[in-house]
C-alpha cells in the first residue's frame, strides 16, 4: 500500500530502510572527503548558473519570425531548451542537500520564473493577449478622466485594478503599455513569495514549501491568468486573504459536541494545533481581510465567489474563526452586486448559469483540429487530470489522518462548487483550475517528499526529477504552444496606434479576427469596432469570409459609408492556428481587387485598407 511507504517518524537514516528526500545518505556524509563535500555543495550553484547562462543564450538567438504554428518550444533551441532542466535539477539537486540553502533556492526559483515568464515579452517586446489591450483602454479612460465614463461598460463598473495603474502611471509619467508585458513576471514573483509563506504555515517543514512552489509554477503556467487583468490582481488578492486567514484565525475544530462537529470530526482528526494569537491579533485581521475583501469585489465578478467557497467550507468544518466572516464577506459581495446586477446579467446570463457543472466545465467555445492547437489542448487537459488526481490520491494516502491536509485539500476542491452555478462565458473551469493548482502542487510535493522506498530501491529522487520535469514542459507547450497567435509585435502595437489616431472619430473599424492589439484611446467608444461574426469561438459563425459579396452585405448593413479593414499578422497566425474564421486568405488576397480598399496604412505586419461603400 502507498500509505505503508509513507514516513512516520522523525527523518532519520536507518538500517534497511529507505531514506527520506531531505537527507543526505549516510555513506556520503560520513565516508566521502570534505573536498568531496565541497564539490557537491558547488554543483546546484553551478547547475543554477548554468541554466541563466543557456537560457540567456537560447533567448537571445529567438526572434519572432522564428516561433512557428506548433509554439516556442518547437521553435526554439537547444540552449533554450536545456535551460530549465538545468535550473530544476540545480533546484532538486540543492533541496535533497542535508541543509539547504535558502538564498540559493529563491535564486533559482527567480531565476525560473523569470526564464518561463520573461521570455515571450523578451522575443516580441509588446504586451500578449489582445484582451490586454482592451484593459489598456479602460486605464487610459481613468487616467484622462479620472472617473466612470461609461456606466454600460462591465470593466469601469468593477475599477479597482484599472483606477491603481491609471493612478501609478499617471503619478510615474509611464505609460501602461510600456510595462504591460512585464505584468505576469511582475504577478508571478509576487504570487510565489505569498505562497512560500502559506505553504510554510501548511505545510511544516521547508522543504515541502520549496518543492510545492515549484510544481506550482509548472502547474499554472498554461493556464494565462496572469497577464494585466482584474483576475490576476484579484488572485493575488486572494492569496493575501488565505494568508491571514490561515496564520490569524485559524482554530482547532471542536470534535464534540452536536452532530456537525461528530459529523466532521473524521475529517479533521490529526489537525495541527494553530499558531497563537491574541483578541486584538484576530480584530485586526478580520478588518484586514475585510479590506482585501472589498478590493477584491471591486476588481473582478468571479473571485469573490471562488474566495466565499472556500472560506464557506473552512467555517463549515469549524478551521476557521469568527464563523460570522463568512456572513461579513458574503455581505460585502452582494452588496456590491446588487446594483450592477443588470451588467452581470447581460454579460453572463444572471448569476446562475444553469445547474450543471459539466456543461459549466466544458471550456470555451472553439474550433478544435487535428493540429497544433489539439495537440496543446490535450496536454493541458491531461495535465490538470493528473493534477487533480495526484491530488486526491494524497488526501486518500493520509485518510487516517486527513487532518494534516484538510486545509490545502479544501482550498484545493472548493473551487468546483462555482460550477454549479456559473460557467463564466465558458472560463469557469480555468479559474477553477487556477485557484486549485497552488493547494494541489502543496499536496503533492508533501506526498513526494514522504514517500520511502527501500534501501535498494532509491526511486524517489528519480521520481521527483521526473515529475517535476514533466510538469514543467507540459505547463510550457500550454503557455508557448498559441505564442505565435497570442503575442504581437511593437509594429503591430504602432500600426494600431497609428488607427485610432489618423482616422476619424465615429469610424467603423472591422477586423476578420478577433486577435489584433486593438490599442484603443481613453474615448474608445468613439469608434465603432466590429469583429465579422464567421467565428465559431465567438458564437457567431454564419459569414463565410471567402464569399466577398456577403462579406460587402455584411460591412454594409453596419450603416457607415467608410470602413476601415484592419489585416495583420497575428490575425492570420490566430486563422491558421485554430482552423477559424473560414476564407481568412481568399478574403486578405481579395480585398484590393474585389472589395476595392485602398491601403491607407502598411507595415511588414499590419495593412489598414479603407473601403468607401
Amino acid at each position: 500500500m502507498i500509505h505503508q511507504l509513507l514516513r512516520r517518524e522523525p527523518a532519520a537514516v536507518t538500517e534497511g530502510r529507505g531514506r527520506p528526500l531531505d537527507l543526505v545518505p549516510l555513506d556520503l556524509a560520513s565516508k566521502r572527503s570534505p573536498r568531496g563535500a565541497e564539490d557537491r555543495r558547488a554543483i546546484p550553484i553551478v547547475l543554477t548558473l548554468l541554466g541563466a547562462a543557456l537560457w540567456i543564450t537560447g533567448i537571445s538567438l529567438l526572434h519572432p519570425s522564428s516561433v512557428g504554428i506548433w509554439g516556442l518550444l518547437a521553435s526554439a533551441n537547444a540552449w533554450f531548451l536545456l535551460a530549465f532542466p538545468a535550473l530544476v535539477l540545480g533546484f532538486l539537486l540543492e533541496l535533497r542537500r542535508r541543509t539547504p540553502r535558502g538564498w540559493l533556492l529563491g535564486l533559482n526559483l527567480i531565476a525560473l520564473i523569470v526564464a518561463i515568464h520573461g521570455s515571450v515579452p523578451i522575443i516580441f517586446g509588446a504586451p500578449e493577449y489582445a484582451w490586454v489591450y482592451k484593459h489598456l483602454g479602460i486605464i487610459s479612460a481613468f487616467a484622462t478622466y479620472g472617473h466612470v465614463t461609461d456606466p454600460t461598460n462591465i470593466y469601469q463598473q468593477w475599477p479597482a485594478l484599472f483606477a491603481a495603474v491609471a493612478a501609478i502611471s499617471s503619478l510615474a509619467h509611464v505609460a501602461p503599455v510600456s510595462f504591460a508585458a512585464w505584468a505576469p513576471l511582475a504577478f508571478e514573483l509576487a504570487d510565489a513569495l505569498l505562497l512560500f509563506a502559506i505553504f510554510r504555515l501548511l505545510g511544516g517543514e521547508r522543504r515541502t514549501a520549496w518543492l510545492a512552489i515549484l510544481l506550482y509554477e509548472g502547474l499554472v503556467s498554461w493556464v494565462g491568468q496572469d497577464y494585466l487583468s482584474p483576475q490576476a490582481f484579484s488572485y493575488l488578492l486572494w492569496l493575501a486573504m488565505v494568508l491571514i486567514a490561515v496564520r490569524w484565525l485559524r482554530r482547532s475544530p471542536t470534535v464534540t459536541g452536536g452532530r456537525l462537529a461528530r459529523l466532521r470530526a473524521p475529517l479533521v482528526a490529526g489537525a495541527p494545533a494553530p499558531a497563537h494569537t491574541t483578541k486584538a491579533m484576530r480584530a485586526l485581521a478580520v478588518v484586514l481581510l475585510s479590506v482585501i475583501y472589498f478590493a477584491v469585489v471591486a476588481a473582478h465578478q468571479l473571485t469573490p465567489y471562488m474566495a466565499l467557497a472556500a472560506v464557506g467550507v473552512l467555517t463549515v468544518l469549524d478551521l476557521l474563526r469568527p464563523r460570522w466572516l463568512l456572513a461579513l464577506l458574503a455581505v460585502i459581495a452582494l452588496a456590491y452586486l446588487a446594483p450592477h446586477y443588470q451588467l452581470i446579467s447581460q454579460s453572463f446570463g444572471g448569476l446562475f448559469s444553469g445547474g450543471s457543472p459539466i456543461a459549466n466545465a466544458s471550456g470555451a467555445r472553439g474550433t478544435y483540429h487535428a493540429g497544433a492547437e489539439a495537440t496543446t489542448a490535450q496536454i493541458v487537459r491531461a495535465l490538470a487530470a493528473v493534477m487533480w488526481f495526484g491530488a486526491f490520491a494524497s488526501v486518500l494516502i493520509r485518510r487516517k489522518a486527513l487532518g494534516r491536509v484538510v486545509i490545502p485539500a479544501a482550498l484545493a476542491f472548493s473551487p468546483f462548487l462555482v460550477l454549479f452555478a456559473q460557467s463564466y462565458g465558458g472560463e469557469a473551469i480555468y479559474r477553477v483550475f487556477l485557484f486549485s493548482a497552488p493547494w494541489c502542487a502543496l499536496l503533492v510535493s508533501s506526498t513526494l517528499v514522504e514517500l520511502r522506498f527501500p534501501r535498494r530501491l532509491p526511486l524517489r529522487w528519480p521520481l521527483t526529477v521526473c515529475v517535476c520535469l514533466a510538469v514543467l514542459f507540459a505547463g510550457l507547450q500550454g503557455l508557448y504552444g498559441p505564442a505565435r497567435v497570442d503575442a504581437f509585435t511593437p509594429r503591430e502595437v504602432a500600426a494600431s496606434q497609428w488607427l485610432y489616431t489618423h482616422i476619424p472619430r465615429g469610424s467603423l473599424i472591422v477586423m476578420p479576427v478577433d486577435n489584433f492589439p486593438a490599442l484603443e484611446a481613453a474615448d474608445y467608444n468613439d469608434f465603432d469596432l466590429q469583429v465579422m461574426p464567421s467565428d465559431p469561438q465567438l458564437g457567431a459563425s454564419w459569414l463565410d469570409e471567402a464569399n466577398l459579396s456577403q462579406v460587402e452585405n455584411w460591412i454594409t448593413t453596419l450603416g457607415h459609408r467608410t470602413a476601415y479593414i484592419v489585416v495583420s499578422r497575428s490575425m492570420a497566425a490566430s486563422a491558421a492556428y485554430y482552423g477559424a474564421p473560414r476564407g481568412y486568405e481568399q478574403l486578405v488576397a481579395k480585398i484590393p481587387t474585389v472589395l476595392g480598399g485602398g491601403v491607407v496604412y502598411q507595415d511588414a505586419d499590419t495593412t489598414v485598407y479603407r473601403l468607401t461603400l
